[in-house]
């Protein structure tokens, strides 16, 4: 009862700033550097972390903070678009300043005008392009493609990466000098791995919105589910998470979210602390593989956690979950009364049990605290 209660008072301290949520104290760092930095105008900011770790919502709150917030915030992702192209998108062109261009367009550098021109993945924008984007960072002023004439740059230049630019630079790809310009104010996001207090308050949240988009029953995780998700390392990081929470809502018809509703092969098979592989891995047609974790392991829970999702892919029916794991049906019915399993009126429907039925029991690996007892 103590740690139930000691849970929801951890959710209910959520912190949500400028659509960015969190309460690990890298994260709170973060919003306090945001808040700095929006009240010096102009200042030039670079944004780095792995994908997926939300750089484009925190310069979103960078922007919405500024003097500027009214203006526009123009997002540009500088790996999506050919290099003769993002010249054209960025500084615009007369008519028939090249081949294609058969009217005269507005530069993103102009349409930010008073507000934020976002880079994205500045890291890939090629070295003919970077010299221009320093010109005008230093100088203040562009000219587009075809034209003499110049018009003043008066957007705050946000870039983004998720490549080590330092790196970069001591292998010739990317310029020193718009390094440091861009450096000005540098903004770290940690990877969700590192901010493990943070997963389930993101996982909260998403299930809360997704549940109230979508107009769905589920509202809350199962005990196991809550265990998958911090076991799990999250390598596409807060986007991962996302669409993995969503399109569980989605597919869930029931008011509780349990791990095969957010499990996949490979979160399964993964453990996260102290670098710990799988368990139990099962794939048809391959051999059983065990690995056990240095701290130990629970050999009842395992084995009650395998005869629970026989049970499950099978309906209850005691014959042919016998057969799934190689049982008699006399030897499961004496386990079954022992570990007190459900074989009827399991918590899913019987035609969700049917359409998991096929699937093998790899989804039920391998997450088991040592020496534990439920």
């Amino acid at each position: 009862m103590g740690k139930a209660v000691a849970e929801r008072q951890r959710m209910s301290t959520k912190t949500i700033w400028n659509g960015l949520v969190g309460q690990h104290p890298s994260l709170r760092k973060i919003f306090s550097e945001v808040e700095k930095v929006a009240r010096i105008p102009g200042i030039t900011v670079l944004i780095t972390g792995e994908s997926g770790t939300g750089k484009e919502l925190v310069a979103k709150a960078l922007h919405r903070l500024s003097f500027g917030g009214e203006k526009p915030f123009v997002e540009v992702n500088s790996s999506a678009i050919p290099d003769s192209l993002l010249e054209a998108e960025l500084f615009g062109h007369e008519r028939g300043a090249f081949t294609d261009a058969k009217t005269q367009k507005k530069g993103l550098l102009e349409v930010a005008h008073g507000g934020t021109l976002f880079l994205d993945e500045i890291g890939h924008m090629s070295p003919n392009l970077q010299v221009k984007l320093l010109k005008v960072i230093e100088e203040k002023y562009f000219r587009p493609l075809g034209t003499t004439q110049e018009k003043r740059m008066t957007a705050r230049i946000v870039a983004a990466t998720n490549l080590d630019l330092e790196q970069a630079v001591r292998e010739g790809r990317f310029r020193h000098d718009l390094y440091y310009r861009l450096s000005v104010f540098s903004i770290h996001i940690p990877p969700l791995r590192e901010r493990e207090s943070d997963i389930l308050l993101l996982a909260e949240h998403f299930l809360e919105r997704f549940s109230r988009e979508h107009r769905t029953a589920a509202k809350t995780f199962s005990a196991e589910a809550r265990q998958l998700l911090l076991d799990y390392s999250w390598p596409g990081n807060v986007r991962e998470l996302k669409n993995t929470i969503e399109r569980a809502v989605l597919i869930n018809g029931h008011h509780t979210l349990y791990p095969e509703d957010l499990a996949t092969d490979r979160r399964i098979s993964e453990r996260r602390r102290g670098g710990e592989q799988t368990i139990v891995y099962l794939r048809d047609g391959e051999e059983l593989r065990v690995k056990l974790p240095t701290r130990g392991l629970n050999l009842e829970r395992l084995e009650k956690e395998i005869l629970r999702e026989a049970l499950s892919q099978t309906g209850g029916n005691l014959s042919r979950a016998a057969r799934l794991v190689s049982l008699s049906r006399d030897t499961l019915r004496y386990r079954v009364k022992k570990y007190r399993l459900k074989v009827n009126g399991h918590r899913r429907s019987s035609e969700d049990r049917s359409k998991r039925s096929s699937e093998p029991i790899k989804r039920l690996i391998g997450r088991f605290p040592p020496n534990s007892q439920e």
